[in-house]
């Protein structure tokens, strides 16, 4: 299915159009979609990857340039800052597949409630999603209610209703005392998060508010 969904999308079919001419689900098609890219990155990952330029090294500057970081900061209670770093080689990657740059998507952030459920991406009990202006790198969410698990993904906007996650930060219990993390183990989140064709931005709590920029 994945080979035909290729080619489809090579030529510039859309996932609903794919799926009408393949005889499946929007979802099915978004989730096989995906999973390869998300595939595609992991095995990429554990390969050698060297970047062309005059100063090639092994030092920490160019280490950096290869890092997917997402970080959650406890600043105040009821409140945490959320600053990430996409990879230039993830960055290469989404374009690549998307035959874009990742520049002309919009980027957001969802933070996801996922307190009780083994979290695959479209199972929360509640989300919100902020919509990010191009020069954030950082944001602050505000609100949080206590003895819940949160966690927040990083991604693009393909459309108004379909988020494509690339960074998903590891669990954070928000206890009464402060902010514990949850190793993904535990929580189990999945890596590979389904697709989410159309999540409401206005489900999550009315306490959690749009964060500062």
């Amino acid at each position: 299915m994945i080979d035909e969904i290729i080619k489809l999308r090579r030529r510039g079919l859309s996932f609903r159009k794919i799926a009408r001419e393949l005889d499946t689900t929007v979802g099915k098609v978004q989730y096989q979609w995906t999973k390869l890219v998300q595939n595609k990155a992991k095995r990429s990952s554990e390969e050698p990857f060297q970047i062309n330029s005059p100063n090639q090294g092994t030092d920490k500057k160019n280490d950096s340039i290869i890092e997917d970081k997402i970080n959650l900061t406890r600043i105040a209670d009821e409140k945490i800052k959320v600053d990430w770093k996409l990879s230039i080689y993830k960055e290469n990657m989404v374009a690549q597949y998307f035959n874009r740059p990742i520049s002309s998507w919009r980027k957001a952030l969802r933070i996801y409630d996922v307190t009780g459920v083994i979290f695959d991406g479209g199972n929360a009990q509640s989300d919100h999603e902020v919509v990010l202006q191009e020069h954030h790198t950082e944001w602050i969410f505000k609100g949080l209610k206590s003895n819940r698990v949160y966690c927040i993904e990083m991604g693009m906007k393909l459309t108004e209703n379909i988020f494509f996650p690339l960074l998903r930060s590891d669990a954070l219990y928000s206890s009464e005392t402060g902010f514990e993390n949850i190793s993904r183990p535990q929580e189990q989140i999945q890596k590979a998060a389904e697709w989410t064709e159309s999540v409401s931005t206005y489900t999550y709590y009315e306490t959690v508010s749009e964060g500062e920029g």
